[in-house]
Order: structure tokens, then C-alpha cells, then sequence
């Protein structure tokens, strides 16, 4: 269960689990607890933006200690999906603009090292941006929240990140092997009990996330009825992959969301999400 401590593990027949992968799950534990030191303001901004008590102009001050983390956040709220290009120029006008479960979501990114990404991981960017764009449009037809299933699907794969940080000679095998998203997850759950999906959720609480987020990130890969916003997130990833990957069979949209958004409609949005990505992995990464 997920708690404000993190214990990364997965659920059914765990065909390879070693002590190998026993001590990567517990370096990803370790990991969790000293990130927030490489950058301690990234850290305060995610602390800030779940305290009741901050509002923008406050958490606008903090995020400015960072000159890194501002800029991208800046630049972020001057993309067209925002629809204030080229007006926003205060830290704290942009965190109204884009939102506080956005910035959390960049300030976890930046924590994690994915300023700079590395090559096991080419194409992140374009992948987490193509879902938490595709997860936003979809979240309305689902009944979640446009902001959080955006964020979400900005972080669904910061668990690779700690996988590459934390088994740098095995995850990065794996990630090769894996023709496509459904055998990674296979080769996950067999090398670790857990997907990178269920460790990023681990991830937020133990970042002190609300509950219900990381909670709904951890159904994601699960299979099953999920909340909604796990639900958004599991049709971003469907898009994502269906734009990234046009060789992979795709998976029903009907089966991923009950019979809430038919392939027609996630089809639909091919075109304006990988437009509007497009234009924040280049805001975002340059």
C-alpha cells in the first residue's frame, strides 16, 4: 500500500525476482530520500505547492531561487496551450497560469536529474508530454481534473528515471529488449515485482504528493476498474505510444476506459496533441 514512506512492490507472480532486484528496489528508497538535496528549492516548491497556506506570489518566490526550474516554468506558461504566448514574464503570474499541480510536477522532474536526461531514456520528454497532453483532453470525458491528470501524465514515467539512476547496467537491458510499452512492463514486473509506473507513484508519496494522486498513479498499470484520473493517464499513454510507435497494436481505448472514450475519439486527438507537445518539448528542452 502506498504510504508516506516508500516500499516499491508489485502484485502477483514475480517470476526473477533476485536479491539483485530486491537491493535496486531499496536503492530506489534510498534515492527517494536524498534527491530533494541535489535540489533543495525544487524540493521546497513541491513542499510549498501542497501546503494550504501558499499562494502564488509565495510559491512564485521560492520557485525564483531556481534559475533552471523558473525558466521552465516561464516558458511553459507562455506555450500556445496556455494561450498566453509571450505575456508572462513573473514567476508568480506563470504559477497561476499553469497551475500548482504543474509546477509541483516540473519540480519533480528537475529533482529527479531530467533536466538532463539520459540516453537510456531518449524520447522522454516526447513520450511524458505527448501524455500529459493527451490525458488532459481526455480528462473532462472521464469526470477527473484537467490540471492533475496533465501533471500526472507528466510524471507516469519518472520511475524509469530512478530505474536508470538506481540499475544502471540491467534497466537500461531492459528497455532495449522490450519491443514495445507492454513488454517492458512484463520484463519490469518479472525483474522487480513493480512497474515504473507503480514506483513513480511511489515516488510521490513519498514526496509528500496528496494521496489521491499518487493513488490513482498506481492504478495506471494495474488491471481492472481504476479512478478516473488514473483512467486519463492510461489513455495519455495509449496516445503517446500509438503516436510514437504506429507499429505497436494498439489496445482498445474502450477497454482502458470502461467504455468511456471509444478509439475514434482518442484517434481524433492525434493531431492537436502532437502539435500542442510538440511545441513544449521544444520550450521545455532547449
Amino acid at each position: 500500500m502506498i504510504g508516506r514512506r516508500p516500499a516499491v512492490t508489485g502484485t502477483g507472480t514475480v517470476e526473477d525476482t533476485t536479491a539483485g532486484a530486491v537491493e535496486v528496489l531499496g536503492r530506489i528508497s534510498s534515492a527517494l530520500d536524498d534527491l530533494p538535496a541535489h535540489r533543495p528549492v525544487a524540493a521546497r516548491v513541491i513542499a510549498e505547492a501542497d501546503d494550504a497556506r501558499s499562494d502564488a506570489t509565495s510559491l512564485g518566490r521560492t520557485l525564483s531561487y531556481d534559475p533552471a526550474l523558473t525558466a521552465k516554468v516561464l516558458r511553459l506558461a507562455n506555450s500556445a496551450y496556455f494561450g498566453l504566448s509571450g505575456r508572462v514574464s513573473a514567476p508568480s503570474f506563470a504559477v497561476t497560469v499553469v497551475g500548482f499541480s504543474t509546477v509541483r510536477s516540473l519540480a519533480v522532474t528537475a529533482m529527479a536529474g531530467l533536466d538532463d536526461v539520459p540516453p537510456e531514456l531518449d524520447g522522454f520528454w516526447d513520450r511524458s508530454l505527448l501524455t500529459a497532453v493527451a490525458a488532459g483532453e481526455v480528462a473532462a470525458r472521464l469526470g477527473a481534473q484537467q490540471p492533475e491528470a496533465f501533471s500526472l501524465g507528466l510524471l507516469a514515467r519518472l520511475g524509469q528515471a530512478l530505474l536508470v539512476r538506481c540499475d544502471p547496467v540491467r534497466y537500461p537491458q531492459l528497455l532495449a529488449a522490450a519491443a514495445d510499452r507492454e513488454e517492458l512492463l512484463t520484463a519490469e514486473a518479472r525483474r522487480y515485482g513493480a512497474v515504473h509506473t507503480r514506483v513513480s507513484a511511489e515516488a510521490l508519496a513519498a514526496w509528500a504528493f496528496p494521496d489521491d494522486l499518487a493513488l490513482a498513479l498506481a492504478q495506471v498499470d494495474q488491471p481492472g476498474p481504476a479512478r478516473p484520473l488514473a483512467v486519463a493517464v492510461r489513455l495519455g499513454l495509449e496516445l503517446s505510444e500509438r503516436v510514437l510507435d504506429p507499429a505497436r497494436a494498439p489496445r482498445p481505448a474502450g477497454h482502458l476506459s470502461a467504455g468511456h472514450v471509444r478509439d475514434a475519439e482518442l484517434d481524433a486527438l492525434r493531431a492537436p496533441v502532437e502539435r500542442t507537445a510538440a511545441d513544449m518539448v521544444r520550450l521545455l528542452t532547449s
